[in-house]
This record gives C-alpha cells, structure tokens and sequence, in this order.
C-alpha cells in the first residue's frame, strides 16, 4: 500500500519538490518493509527529511510573506513531533509501524495534495506578477 507522488504535487520550487518527493520514497521504504534493520533508520530518516524539507518550505514561505505561514508551519510541527514520538518508541524497542504508517500516509495523501497545493497556487501567482 505505498503512496503514489505524483507530479501534480509539485508546488513549483525545485528544491522543495525534490524534498517532498524523497520524502515519499522514505515513507514507501517504510511502508513496504517489515525488516526492523530497514524500518529503524528509515524512520530516523524521515525524522530528519522531514525536518529539513519543513525548514526550507517555511523559509520560502517566510520570502514569499505567505498568508498562511502560522497554521502550515503548525501543521508540520504537528507531523514532526508525532514522528519523533514514535521514533523515540523505536530506539526503546517497540515500534507500532500501523501508527507510523497512519500519520505518513495521511501526510502523504492529504496535507501534500491539499495544503502544499495551497502554497503552489500562491507561489504560481507571485512569479506571475
């Protein structure tokens, strides 16, 4: 049950839609594996793609005096704290990889296509200008 990317999530910042679309990857080796000597540093990947790619989608954010830079920003500490939660309950030897998998799903299938297609429109509309 992996999560498809598609181009159409591309927001229009390459290297955003780069982060995003690795981010994907993390979350389909993740979905796809049941061997914990994979799924233990995939998840620490993903902790830090995530972290990394939310800090240059806000940064542009932030250029861009984007309106919605408060509750998006909220939103992805949201998903990063969880993350790391669960992250924590693997370095202390129990993984609940359905919980995992829920919140990367759910980010992958909804807050990309509706949240960051948001921030896509609005990027689009500043460059055309």
């Amino acid at each position: 049950m992996a999560v498809e990317w598609l181009e159409s999530y591309k927001i229009g910042d390459a290297a955003v839609d780069a982060m995003q679309e690795k981010l994907f990857e993390l979350t389909n080796t993740f979905l796809t594996s049941d061997d914990l000597m994979v799924l233990r540093p995939v998840i620490v990947s993903l902790c830090k793609q995530a972290r990394v790619q939310f800090e240059l989608e806000e940064a542009l954010m932030r250029r861009l005096d984007y309106p919605e830079l408060a509750a998006h920003a909220a939103q992805h500490q949201t998903l990063l704290d969880r993350l790391i939660g669960r992250s924590m309950d693997v370095g202390k030897g129990y993984m609940n990889k359905p919980a995992i998998a829920e919140l990367m799903r759910d980010w992958c299938e909804r807050h990309v296509p509706e949240e960051d297609a948001k921030l896509g429109q609005f990027l689009a509309s500043r460059q055309a200008a």
